[in-house]
């Protein structure tokens, strides 16, 4: 299966090796420190440990927000923005399904433009 990519405006990489080339591509940007958004199980399965190497060989150091719940909620949005500020990182990483992705962009959305997350609750906002 090939690698593709696509941008809504975010890069978003599916298919085999594509965690290669999401590090090659992030490093690309001049991004040195990643906030790693995704779930307790692919934690302990071990895939965050394969994409923190994969950074780690391209010079990015990361940390990891494992917290993520079914249907984020904004807790979980304000305890990953809390790790942006106390870490420095400088962009963020979804991974796994659904609710990485929503909480990560949550996070990225806030860690952005400021507030709270209930602030861009609403049609427009």
């Amino acid at each position: 299966m090939a690698t593709f990519k696509f941008y809504i405006p975010a890069i978003n990489l599916m298919g085999a090796g594509c965690l290669q080339e999401a590090a090659a591509d992030i490093q690309g940007h001049g991004h040195r420190k990643a906030l790693i958004v995704t779930d307790r199980v692919l934690n302990q399965i071990g895939v965050v440990a394969r994409l923190v190497a994969l950074l780690a060989e391209h010079g990015i150091d990361s940390v990891v927000f494992d917290e993520t719940k079914p249907n984020p909620t904004v807790a979980n949005v304000e305890a990953g923005l809390a790790m942006i500020q106390a870490h420095g990182c400088d962009c963020v990483i979804s991974l796994g399904g659904g609710s990485p992705h929503d909480c990560a962009k949550g996070i990225a959305l806030v860690a952005a433009n400021g507030g709270g997350i209930k602030d861009y609750e609403g049609v427009d906002r």
